[in-house]
């Protein structure tokens, strides 16, 4: 079952699904929710028997919707772009060999800072690690070795052969894969590396990207954090500075970006 898994997105060819701006009645239900502001070793981590089997089984029964439940692309992780060997966004990486999507969680917060761009926790990470909710793990720990979080739409732009987010998810998937990179309080993310408002990343869940920030196609604020129960984005009083604060303590919707060094 997991050499099918790992064949089938060659099979696609260059078959390209929606870019996931998700309509009011394909968002599911954490589009819309509320408006928001505008050194680790790095030894590969092998695939637990136990989680490949979980993944067969859950195919085999038919499961899916969520992006927690949805079989993933299994590989080497330096082909994945994943530290768990699973890639949950751009699955078909033969075309997308360059960048992916990573489910997991990490816990030590933030996207911006030194701490937060260092594996933490040996890339033990993952939504099919030992440490899917990512103790102790910081975001960057999601990316296999010689791979790295993206640090920003123009990272993502050079890294997708189609320039910008096409492919990766398809838009009934709950998700949303976000880049190292937060937004100026006006929604604007480029050309200030130290900008903290809300996150951004491609996927289906949250709000629809600005027009200055593309290629990304999602962004999300404290208020849209809230009510998926797994990202945490502060307080209220974190709502300009969303990037600087949030962790995911929990495998399910999404989690990173990862480029090919």
């Amino acid at each position: 079952m997991r050499l099918l898994l790992a064949l089938a997105p060659a099979m696609l060819g260059c078959r390209v699904y929606s870019a996931g701006l998700a309509t009011d009645a394909t968002a599911g239900d954490f589009g819309g929710m509320g408006s928001s502001d505008s050194d680790g070793a790095d030894e590969p981590t092998a695939i637990e028997a136990s989680s490949a089997a979980r993944i067969d089984a859950a195919v085999d029964r038919g499961e899916g919707g969520g992006i927690a439940d949805m079989a993933p692309v299994i590989g080497d992780p330096n082909t994945m772009g994943c530290s768990d060997g699973t890639r949950e966004g751009f699955r078909d990486f033969t075309n997308w060999p360059n960048i992916a999507g990573c489910a997991g969680g990490w816990q030590r917060p933030g996207l911006l800072s030194a701490t937060a761009r260092t594996p933490a926790c040996n890339r033990v990470a993952g939504n099919d690690s030992r440490s899917p909710d990512g103790d102790g793990c910081s975001a960057a720990d999601l990316c296999a070795p010689s791979w790295h979080a993206c640090l920003d739409g123009p990272d993502v732009a050079s890294h997708s052969p189609t320039g910008g987010c096409e492919s990766i998810v398809s838009p009934d998937e709950q998700a949303l894969f976000v880049v190292m990179a937060g937004a100026s309080p006006q929604g604007v993310c480029f050309p200030d590396p130290s900008a903290t408002n809300d996150l951004h990343g491609c996927g289906t869940i949250g709000q629809p990207e600005s027009e200055w920030c593309p290629p990304l196609t999602r962004r999300m604020g404290f208020a849209d954090c809230g009510p998926t129960s797994v990202w945490e984005c502060g307080s209220v009083d974190d709502n300009l500075s969303e990037a600087t604060v949030v962790i995911k303590p929990g495998p399910s919707l999404g989690g990173v970006l990862c480029c090919r060094d």
